[in-house]
């Protein structure tokens, strides 16, 4: 884990332990790992959508980016000066293979049939990453792209969290990343 000092264009990452049956939601969580990103004290913000399915931003904070995630007991946030997605995901037991061929572009099912199905949830956090940064969601599907033909014109870059856990974050090519304690 890196806490030096911030620089332009990194992305911090700032993680927390979380459910939602907690008592901190997490409008909380985003308040405060926006507090620690701008080292002063956050007193409210407004999240705001430009439509139904638009990439959330802070109202007050316009120039400050961010994407969440949460998956087995942690949530996280990534917080930077420039576009951004996160995932967080925990490897579950799940049907890999037939997920993978429903959701999955076809370069990627190729790829799995030779690195294995248990890399479903590596692929996973490295596709909900993109779209959490492109903005469009789930709503268009995964298909559409592959992340492993190295053809998007962005870093995606995968954050060892815990035994068990994918993280990856995509942004600008350029971008540091940095998971703060």
């Amino acid at each position: 884990m890196s806490s030096g000092k911030k620089e332009k264009s990194d992305v911090c990452i700032y993680i927390y332990s979380w459910s939602s049956e907690k008592e901190i939601p997490s409008h909380e969580l985003l308040r405060r790992a926006l507090g620690r990103y701008l080292e002063r004290k956050v007193e409210a913000i407004t999240v705001c959508r430009d439509d139904e399915f638009g990439k959330p931003y802070i109202a007050e904070l316009p120039d400050v980016h961010f994407s969440i995630s949460h998956s087995g007991g942690f949530w996280a946030c990534a917080v930077s000066d420039v576009e951004v997605g996160l995932d967080l995901q925990e490897v579950k037991t799940a049907r890999e293979e037939k997920l993978a061929r429903r959701f999955f572009h076809p370069s990627e099912i190729a790829w799995l049939e030779g690195h294995g199905f248990n890399e479903f949830f590596r692929l996973w956090a490295y596709k909900e990453s993109y779209v959490k940064y492109t903005g469009a969601g789930l709503r268009d599907g995964l298909d559409y792209f592959s992340v492993v033909d190295g053809d998007l014109p962005v870093c995606q870059q995968e954050v060892p969290f815990r035994e068990g856990f994918y993280m990856v974050v995509t942004a600008e090519k350029g971008t540091s990343v940095m998971l703060q304690d």
